[in-house]
């Protein structure tokens, strides 16, 4: 039977932290379900010269250890080289708002939200305040007593703003988002989002990789689907599944670095730790109580920019609330040929606030960020389809002809669907508080030892939900295995 130290389980981005931190001198093996390195942190060719992230695509902050070594890689866009200039924000009927209005309104948001520090403190009870209970309604006030902004906009710039914080805050919903630890959540210390180059994250993910000293300690395809602790060998053991050969085998081990995904551990946790009574007993409120939501993107990649050039994003105010643009040919015949309901499209182009353009790059791409039920939806849809709705919908805002400035490729991601992920990231649902994250942070010691250690961006104390938590959790995870192995 096969021994190891160490085993990690997980390939994403804390998995390779932790492998790298152990060293080559720890007997350590690296598991991963899925068929590459990187997990969440996903890196995709999409044109000449050009690679694009379907999961992260930013480095936040600029004071980490995970910064530094993306610095000395030379992947960061120099600030020189970002594009700074202004979004492009337009309604329903093609009216264009001033950036300075939307840039006020976003005052007005994040002071909302601050005021949920004000609260009385009869507020903060066990059952906590759902942010969509306290912010809208806060903000809409702020909106309506400012002369600045028409009443007809205060609704569907609200609506951009809750759509936004989905897709910020990485949540199903914002009745399920709590609101007090949202508000106290801390972001990695700097600049807040750094752009990637023309390579996206795949030069951290090789650097990662390298540390490795052969591929004999990487087994992909493989997925672990039962841990035992055997009290008499002081071991683990551990069954494996592989996909490829379509067998099982059993390794032992001294300790295990877990570094799944939350949506992951949500859906697998009891059988996987089925003979672990007390593990099941100190995690399974947690992972049950933090909430695991979806973010998904859709590329769309041209020939010719019909944008403003100076934009560095595009904002969509739904101002017609049942407005559907009249569709083309070509989606018109993707409806038929796949049966679907036509009101898919009006759900996806309704999901649809926010585009950024992709600055690394002269090759015009748009990615288009879905939050929300909208990105459950576009998952269960071709790319070509979804691409096809999100192109439309924003050249009918911007009034240009659609078939002019069709796109040349669509990507798409699907992080829900996706078994071996079942989500984006981890974030404080209304059921969730500190205590549930300190109780998925503890490592599992039935013998007085740390045997089992649990790392990923959920777990990380401060700034859940980030590539820099995932890297952190992972390398500390190890220095503690290194510890009690020295």
């Amino acid at each position: 039977m096969e021994y190891a130290q160490v085993i990690i389980v997980g390939g994403g981005v804390s998995g390779l932290a932790a492998a790298k931190t152990l060293g080559h001198a720890v007997k350590y093996v690296l598991i991963e379900a899925q068929d590459y390195l990187g997990g969440r942190v996903l890196t995709v060719d999409a044109a000449t010269n050009l690679a694009v992230d379907m999961g992260a695509q930013y480095v936040i902050g600029d004071k980490s250890a995970l910064y530094k070594i993306c610095d000395e890689l030379k992947m960061l866009l120099d600030d020189d080289d970002a594009d700074d200039d202004e979004a492009v924000v337009v309604t329903t009927d093609g009216k264009v708002i001033s950036s300075e209005l939307m840039e006020k309104a976003a005052d007005f948001w994040e002071r909302s939200i601050d005021d949920a520090d004000d609260k009385p403190d009869g507020q903060h009870s066990a059952l906590a305040v759902s942010f969509a209970d306290f912010v809208p309604k806060v903000f809409q006030r702020r909106l309506l007593s400012c002369s600045l902004f028409p009443r007809e906009l205060c609704g569907p710039i609200t609506d951009y703003f809750m759509k936004s914080e989905m897709t910020e805050a990485n949540c199903i919903s914002l009745s399920d988002l709590n609101l007090i630890e949202y508000s106290n959540y801390e972001d990695p210390p700097g600049e807040y989002e750094n752009d990637l180059k023309h390579t996206g994250y795949r030069p951290l993910i090789n650097y990662l990789k390298s540390s490795i000293p052969n591929d004999q300690r990487i087994r992909l395809n493989c997925e672990v689907v039962r841990v035992k602790f055997l009290s008499t060998e002081r071991k683990l053991s551990v069954e494996i599944h592989d996909s490829q050969k379509q067998q099982k085998k059993t390794m032992i081990c001294d300790h295990i670095i877990w570094t799944t995904s939350l949506g992951y551990l949500k859906e697998h946790f009891h059988q996987i730790f089925a003979d672990e009574h007390d593990l099941l007993r100190q995690k399974q409120n947690a992972i049950t109580n933090i909430g695991f939501g979806v973010l998904n993107k859709v590329i769309l990649i041209y020939k010719k920019t019909f944008w403003r050039q100076s934009a560095n994003s595009i904002i969509l105010l739904h101002t017609h609330e049942n407005h559907l643009f009249e569709m083309s040919n070509t989606l018109q015949q993707l409806l038929f040929d796949g049966s679907i309901d036509p009101s898919v499209v009006q759900e996806v182009a309704r999901g649809l606030s926010y585009c950024d353009v992709l600055p690394c790059t002269d090759i015009p791409v748009l990615v288009c960020w879905f939050g929300g039920p909208a990105a459950i939806t576009i998952e269960n849809f071709t790319e070509q389809f979804i691409g096809q709705i999100c192109h439309e919908t924003i050249c009918s805002y911007l009034k240009i002809d659609q078939d002019r400035y069709p796109p040349v490729r669509v990507l798409k991601s699907g992080w829900h669907n996706n078994k071996y992920t079942r989500g984006a990231y981890s974030y404080h649902s209304v059921r969730s508080n500190k205590q549930d994250g300190k109780q998925l942070r503890i490592p599992y010691a039935p013998d007085g030892i740390q045997r089992i250690l649990f790392a990923g961006e959920a777990t990380h104390e401060q700034y859940y939900a980030s590539v820099n938590a995932a890297f952190e959790t992972g390398t500390q995870a190890a220095k503690k295995i290194l510890s009690i192995i020295n």
